[in-house]
C-alpha cells in the first residue's frame, strides 16, 4: 500500500532530504502509524519514530503530526491502523504562536 507523506516546512524538508518536493508516496507494509514511522528514514538513515518521539514515546514539543487531517500528540494515537491512501503531514511548531 502507499501512504502519502507531506511537509511544507523547510527544516523538515532538509531532514528528509527533499530539496524540491513537498510530498512523497511511500510504499509500505506497515499496519499502524507507529510501524510506518519506524520504517521511513530521514536523509541520515534515522527513522522518523526516533527523530520525532521523546523517551516517553510522546511527540517532541516542537513537532506536529497530522494523520488524515487530524492532529495528535499522544503515544496511543500512533497505534491507529493505516490503509492505502492515508496521508501523514509533518510540521514544526511556530515560535511565538502560543496563547498568552
Amino acid at each position: 500500500m502507499k501512504i502519502k507523506l507531506q511537509t511544507m516546512d523547510p527544516q523538515m524538508k532538509r531532514v528528509l532530504g527533499w530539496d524540491r518536493k513537498t510530498e512523497d508516496e511511500i510504499e509500505t507494509e506497515a499496519r499502524t502509524l507507529a510501524d510506518f514511522f519506524r520504517q521511513v528514514k530521514d536523509k541520515d538513515g534515522r527513522t522518523l519514530y526516533d527523530r520525532f518521539m521523546d523517551d516517553s514515546d510522546v511527540i517532541i514539543a516542537n513537532s506536529y503530526v497530522f494523520f488524515n487531517c487530524m492532529a495528535f500528540l499522544k503515544r496511543e494515537d500512533f497505534e491507529r491502523t493505516i490503509k492505502d491512501g492515508d496521508k501523514v503531514i509533518l510540521m514544526r511548531a511556530l515560535a511565538g504562536c502560543g496563547a498568552g
